[in-house]
C-alpha cells in the first residue's frame, strides 16, 4: 500500500510493528533521541547478592531497569514483590519471573499510591532501581510518605539529539528523556498531532506542544492502534481497553 501518513518515531520499535503500519498505509521513520546501557555487572552484584533470597520490595519504572537486574538472577525463583509500571515494564518482568508477586501501575504516580496503599509499607525492605535520569515523582512521593527506599542507578541514558528537517503528520514519543532530546533541537513550527506513550511522557511533551494524544495503555502496540484511529484508519479505542 503506498504510504498515506508519514510519522516520525523517537526510538526504534519492532519490525513486525513496522511491516503492520506500512500495510495500513504508514510509513514510519523511527530515529533514537536518547541512548541507555546497563551500568557494569560489577556495580551491582554487591547489592544484587545480598537480596536475591531476601522477602524485598522492589521497584521499576522502567524496562531498562529489569532488563539490567532480572537477567542476573538467572533461572533463580526471586521471592520478592515487585512494582511496577503496565505495559513493557510489567512484560520484561513477567519474562524474566513469570511467578513473582507484581503489582502495577500506568504511571509513577499511581505506582507510588499503590506502594503507599501497602499495609505494611514502613517495615518494608524497599529497593528502587532506576536510570540516572529518573523523574522525581516517585522517590519525591515515596519521601514525603516516610518510607526508606535504596535507590540503585541499575542503567545510565545520555541524551541523544538531532535536528530533525523533515516534517511528518505525526510524531511519537516514548519518554521524558526522548522529549527533553528531541525539542533541545527541534520546533513544531506547524501544528501536527504528538502521540504519547503514557502520562508521563505526555506531561513532558504538554510543554512543548498544544496537542498530545496519550496512548490506554503504555505498550507499543496500544500507540499504534491510538495513532491509526486518530488518522481514522481504524475505529477509535474504548478508553482504558
Amino acid at each position: 500500500m503506498t504510504a498515506r501518513f508519514r510519522l516520525l518515531f523517537t526510538r526504534e520499535i519492532h519490525r513486525d510493528l513496522l511491516g503492520e503500519a506500512r500495510q495500513k498505509g504508514f510509513d514510519i521513520h523511527c530515529e533514537s533521541f536518547i541512548e541507555t546501557r546497563p551500568v557494569e555487572p560489577s556495580r551491582i552484584a554487591g547489592y544484587l547478592h545480598e537480596i536475591l533470597q531476601r522477602p524485598i520490595h522492589a521497584i521499576f519504572t522502567s524496562a531498562h531497569g529489569v532488563e539490567a537486574v532480572l537477567p542476573l538472577a538467572g533461572s533463580e525463583k526471586l521471592p520478592w514483590t515487585v512494582f511496577s509500571l503496565d505495559g513493557e515494564t510489567r512484560a520484561a518482568v513477567l519474562r524474566y519471573q513469570p511467578e513473582i508477586h507484581l503489582i502495577t501501575a500506568p504511571d509513577a504516580t499511581l505506582l507510588a499510591e499503590q506502594i503507599i496503599s501497602q499495609p505494611s509499607h514502613h517495615q518494608a525492605e524497599w529497593y528502587f532501581f532506576c536510570g540516572n535520569l529518573r523523574l522525581d515523582t516517585l522517590p519525591q512521593r515515596l519521601s514525603q510518605q516516610g518510607i526508606n527506599f535504596r535507590e540503585i542507578v541499575v542503567y545510565e541514558t545520555r541524551l541523544a539529539p538531532k535536528r530533525m528537517d523533515a516534517i511528518y503528520d505525526g510524531y511519537a514519543f516514548f519518554s521524558p528523556s526522548g522529549v527533553e532530546s528531541f525539542f533541545s533541537l527541534n520546533r513544531l513550527t506547524e501544528t501536527r498531532p504528538c502521540f504519547a506513550i503514557g502520562q508521563t511522557t505526555a506531561r513532558a511533551l504538554a510543554h512543548h506542544v498544544p496537542q498530545v494524544i496519550v496512548s490506554p495503555k503504555p505498550q507499543t502496540a496500544f500507540l499504534l492502534q491510538t495513532i491509526y484511529a486518530y488518522f481514522g484508519v481504524e475505529p477509535r479505542l474504548p478508553s482504558g481497553s
